[in-house]
């Protein structure tokens, strides 16, 4: 514990974020927002998508959040496509509020296998608690089952089989790569994107590290695993 409390107290202090589950920096993190800062800095601001995102903050409470990063973003400047709720009419009863009435349901990832078809749609209102902000639902024969982004895609333990998604490892890798390209896309660029996820995960997790009070931050350098971070590592190379 003694280790890990210096290991966190030295990252603050050099703005690294820190892994919660390991205790170790984020290195990686840190390198590519140094070079995102510096180059800002220079006035080399890649596009206005990106511009308009650096005065966005994590837990900023007006803007609506994502539901993989769970990080604020805004609408006006970052397009996620929409999706008719008649597209996933056979999961009603599992949505909830979840783009009733607003018009608001976005589309942030998809994987067509076969007869089996899997989408994580989100909410564009800024009022959804952090965490739920959206749902990954498999449609499968007229059936569809429902579970949380991250518990899907960690391929986690769920205690209701009735919401237990099954993704397989090829599954998730397959609908992570799909992730990432529309989130690319809605961003403006992959720069843009990863520039967003880097400032604000790494402000997210310096804010918890301060004050351990503050919501958890349920962010890719603490909630992806192995295989989900190797994906979005191959991304950045690509």
């Amino acid at each position: 514990m003694r280790d890990e409390g210096e290991a966190m107290r030295n990252a603050v202090a050099e703005k690294r974020p820190v892994d919660p589950e390991t205790g170790q920096s984020r290195r990686r993190v840190s390198a590519v927002l140094g070079t995102f800062l510096r180059r800002t800095a220079a006035g080399a601001l890649f596009c206005g998508s990106l511009a308009a995102a650096q005065s966005l903050h994590y837990g900023d409470p007006q803007r609506p959040l994502d539901p993989l990063f769970n990080l604020p973003y805004d609408p006006a400047h970052v397009h996620f496509d929409s999706i008719p709720l008649s597209n996933v009419a056979q999961c009603a009863p599992l949505l909830g509020s979840l783009g009733q009435g607003t018009g608001r349901a976005k589309l942030f990832g998809q994987l067509v296998n076969g007869r089996r078809r899997v989408v994580i749609i989100g909410d564009e209102d800024p009022r959804t608690p952090r965490g739920l902000s959206g749902t990954v639902l498999v449609m499968h024969g007229g059936n569809c089952r429902s579970s949380g982004p991250l518990f899907a895609l960690r391929r986690a333990h769920v205690s209701d089989p009735d919401l237990d998604p099954g993704l397989s490892a090829s599954d998730v890798s397959l609908l992570m790569r799909d992730v990432l390209t529309r989130y690319a896309r809605a961003f403006g660029s992959k720069t843009a994107f990863l520039a967003w996820a880097d400032r604000l995960t790494m402000e997210a997790e310096t804010a918890y590290s301060v004050s351990p009070n503050m919501p958890c931050p349920l962010l890719y350098t603490s909630m992806f695993t192995p295989p989900m971070l190797h994906v979005l590592d191959d991304f950045r190379r690509s």
